[in-house]
């Protein structure tokens, strides 16, 4: 457990609070401890032997119901909130522009599900509840729908950690099983975990216990953390065949006809005269692609690119941050903590960037060869210019640009913000480029192939931000562009914990069929040098 995980804690039963009407000054307390622990830069043991109500914005009492939950593992209160809330209105949490006292309200007026919630909207129901109207209304049915497409589905990184330890039991009952589907294919998102094993299914069922619901033709049929789960019990001789056929996708292995059994992957394709593409490049839109010759891994980054520290939103000092990336063996790092305009993120002034630069000057000069990187994640304000006059922006190394706010621009009007952006001639990167949040927020309406045929020709660099909640330039897009666009691969780090996020990105950025020539993370230092 971290101070991470306590802040999260905090945060949701302060939204429950208030969806079950709580008073407010409850509610705040719990808010503000929240905000006050993720803030907290130092580690969890340090502050608990410092006391919790040490840090400013934690009282006694929940100082103590801190100390509880990190030797209990678990909040009470928290768990007594949800059973309290059903399940249905705790989804309308996942509906971009519904808070707490929104969702309240709702759930006064009858809706208590996403479905009652589209409902509500499309008869207009919504638009006569007070501090709603037709324009908000119309916006909560379009967030509403995409909510509701996508409430079944979790992020890959969860995907992954409920996987791990599934396939760790298993091994602990001495049953070997190999990760199919979507997961292994590396989807964004998804919906499923479909597992493969030579192992019988009466003796997977029992290893799988409360996770085993039925079996079925050789499949244990279970769920894990709320998604279907499928294990495939096979013969030995057929481990391959089933291994190629549970990863998918359904397109590609109809592409590629009857499979021959088999003992395994390599056997199948052989058998196919078929080239054996990684699980990463089985997606519908790779059928009919030369699978590349060289993809990017992970060890072929050089440089840390998008991290921000306790200058801005991090968690972690700049010399932390920086000590952390030679620890992992980078060579460089970019800092790029938020703008001036980003006020709600500590956006930082230019005496604020003075300060960080002199700071950078001095660890530069003592974690040599290791270079730290002058950069900032700017704003790009609503009508396409970035944040900071042009004798600031002069000062960076590298500039990256986001879009941070004015997301329902009309779609002419985002692209025109966004080809203005690039024209700027100390823009390097454009950064999460769409402001998507998978599973919670679609990105912004753009003619993309308009503002990426723009960037290849000015020669801007686009980020796959590899934030699992992001995972943003999408990789559908980043295929189209292989050949012609350069790409970073941005962790978004905001604490050293942070810079693992990078394998998401690495992934994406195979399903996209990038090499390294493609990815500047790649470059050596000399070339962001200008050596």
């Amino acid at each position: 457990m971290t101070t991470k995980d306590l802040a999260r804690m905090l945060a949701e039963t302060a939204d429950l609070m208030e969806v079950l009407g709580e008073s407010g000054f409850r509610v705040n307390a719990y808010r503000k401890a929240a905000r006050a622990l993720e803030r907290y830069q130092g580690e969890l043991e340090e502050l608990r032997a410092a006391g919790f109500a040490s840090l400013a914005g934690i009282g006694k009492g929940l100082a103590a119901a801190l100390e509880e939950i990190v030797v209990s593992g678990g909040f009470d209160y928290l768990e007594e909130l949800r059973g309290q809330v059903p399940p249905g209105v705790s989804e309308l949490f996942a509906v971009q522009g519904l808070g707490p006292r929104r969702i309240r309200a709702l759930w006064q007026a009858g809706v208590d599900s996403l479905e009652e919630l589209v409902r509500a909207a499309e008869e207009g129901r919504i638009a006569a509840m007070p501090g709603f109207g037709r324009k908000s209304q119309q916006a909560i049915l379009e967030a509403a729908r995409f909510a509701l497409a996508n409430v079944r589905r979790v992020h890959l990184s969860t995907g992954l950690e409920s996987a791990a330890l599934l396939l760790s039991d298993l091994a602990g009952a001495g049953i070997a099983a190999t990760l199919a589907g979507s997961l292994r294919r590396r989807l964004e998102t998804i919906g499923n975990v479909d597992l493969v094993t030579t192992a019988g299914p009466a003796e997977v069922a029992a290893a799988l216990g409360e996770h085993a619901r039925e079996v079925r033709g050789g499949v244990v049929h279970g769920a894990l953390e709320g998604l279907p789960l499928r294990v495939f019990c096979v013969a030995a001789g057929r481990f391959g065949s089933e291994l190629v056929r549970a990863t998918g996708s359904e397109t590609f292995v109809a592409s590629l006809g009857p499979l021959p059994p088999a003992a395994d992957e390599e056997a199948v394709f052989a058998a196919l005269a078929a080239p054996a593409p990684p699980p990463c490049w089985r997606e519908p839109e790779h059928v009919g692609l030369e699978p590349p010759q060289r993809l990017l891994a992970e060890e072929d980054l050089r440089g840390l690119i998008h991290l921000h520290t306790s200058y801005s939103d991090g968690s972690a000092t700049l010399r932390t941050m920086a000590e952390a990336a030679v620890a992992a063996g980078y060579e460089y790092m970019v800092v790029s903590d938020h703008s001036q305009t980003a006020a709600y993120a500590g956006g930082l002034t230019p005496a604020d960037l003075e300060r960080q630069w002199a700071e950078i000057a001095a660890l530069n000069a003592e974690l040599a060869p290791f270079v730290i990187l002058k950069g900032i994640e700017s704003d790009i304000l609503a009508d396409g210019s970035l944040d900071y006059p042009e004798e600031v922006l002069s000062g960076f190394d590298v500039v990256l640009g986001s879009l941070h706010s004015h997301f329902n621009l009309p779609r002419d009007a985002q692209t025109e913000r966004l080809l203005r952006a690039l024209e700027n001639p100390h823009l390097t990167i454009l950064a999460h480029p769409t402001g998507r949040l998978l599973l919670r927020r679609q990105g912004v309406a753009a003619d993309w192939d308009r503002v990426l045929e723009r960037a290849a020709e000015l020669g801007k660099v686009v980020e796959i931000n590899a934030n699992p909640w992001r995972l943003d330039l999408d990789w559908r897009q980043a295929l189209r562009y292989r050949d012609r666009l350069l790409f970073s691969i941005g962790p978004d780090a905001h604490s050293p914990e942070g810079y693992a996020d990078v394998r998401y990105g690495v992934w994406m950025a195979r399903k996209a069929g990038l090499g390294p020539e493609r990815v500047v993370n790649a470059w050596p230092l000399e070339r962001w040098l200008g050596g």
